[in-house]
């Protein structure tokens, strides 16, 4: 039997740069891109996050050079009422009530909320967080990598467990070719699949029933689902910086063959307006 979970995508800040970044084709002009981020409710498990978006900790990780460069080149707005904590506050939680927080990648529009969860324990894939444990140390390089260590809290590392240890599962054959999983919890209820290519362990999570329809959230294994549709690639800049050029064109193609043949999937990118829009509307 399916454990069926309720999903709600949340806006939590937004950043602006080049639409052309996100999709070849797209405008040499900066456009806003949300920062999403799941709000999953368990019957178990209670309250569990995918990724966290924005929060003021990114202000204070970035106050100093080198770590300035990030704000810089990617500027950030935070209104008050995208907060996590105000938008937790219409579900009738605080921070304190969420249980878990599972990590897609450690770039800092997906981990800057992490220090205010401390009730939370937190799972990632294992290529991610010894990459982070590789940059310790060498600000410059994290830096460019989208990596600010000041966003995690101090005990971070005895909270975290890899979700590599997790029960191997086999994913639906609609969902070739991805065809295997990790049970994060146990019950068949989230799925983490590896998306690398972004970052070189990005974790997306498959949920066979959200609200009674399955959803993929795959964070930043595409930017925008209309151009992944269609096949735009990243532009060729996005693709150097990328921990893995080559693996994140395999994704990428892998979700837009997977979109194309199952449309009632909900595919949920981490920055896509259009995606967030239509899974809010029920679309």
């Amino acid at each position: 039997m399916t454990v069926s979970v309720k999903l709600e995508m949340l806006r939590v800040g937004a950043c602006r740069h080049f639409e052309c970044l996100a999709a070849r084709g797209g405008r040499l002009s900066p456009v806003d891109f949300p920062a999403l981020c799941g709000l999953i409710r368990h019957p178990e498990f209670g309250w569990i996050l995918y990724d966290t978006g924005y929060a003021d900790h990114l202000f204070d990780a970035t106050e100093h050079w080198p770590e300035r460069l990030y704000r810089t080149a990617v500027p950030v707005t935070l209104p008050a009422s995208e907060r996590l904590d105000v938008q937790l506050a219409k579900f009738g939680i605080t921070p304190l009530d969420i249980s878990i927080v599972i990590i897609s990648h450690y770039h800092g529009d997906h981990v800057a909320g992490l220090k205010d969860f401390p009730n939370a324990r937190f799972i990632a894939l294992r290529a991610d967080s010894n990459e982070i444990e590789a940059l310790k140390g060498r600000r410059w390089l994290s830096t460019i990598k989208g990596n600010l260590p000041g966003l995690l809290p101090t005990d971070f590392v005895s909270r975290l467990e890899e979700a590599d240890g997790c029960a191997a599962r086999t994913l639906p054959g609609w969902m070739k070719p991805f065809d295997r999983g990790v049970d994060l919890l146990g019950d068949g209820s989230l799925l983490g699949v590896p998306l690398p290519g972004h970052s070189r362990g990005q974790l997306g999570v498959f949920v066979p029933d959200a609200n009674g329809r399955p959803a993929f959230l795959v964070a930043d294994a595409c930017w925008s689902l209309p151009a992944c549709k269609e096949g735009r690639l990243p532009s060729r800049l996005t693709l150097f910086i990328a921990a893995d050029g080559r693996q994140l064109r395999q994704t990428f193609f892998g979700l837009q063959a997977m979109s194309l043949r199952e449309p009632a999937i909900a595919l949920l990118p981490s920055h896509c307006p259009v995606a967030w829009k239509d899974y809010c509307d029920g679309g």
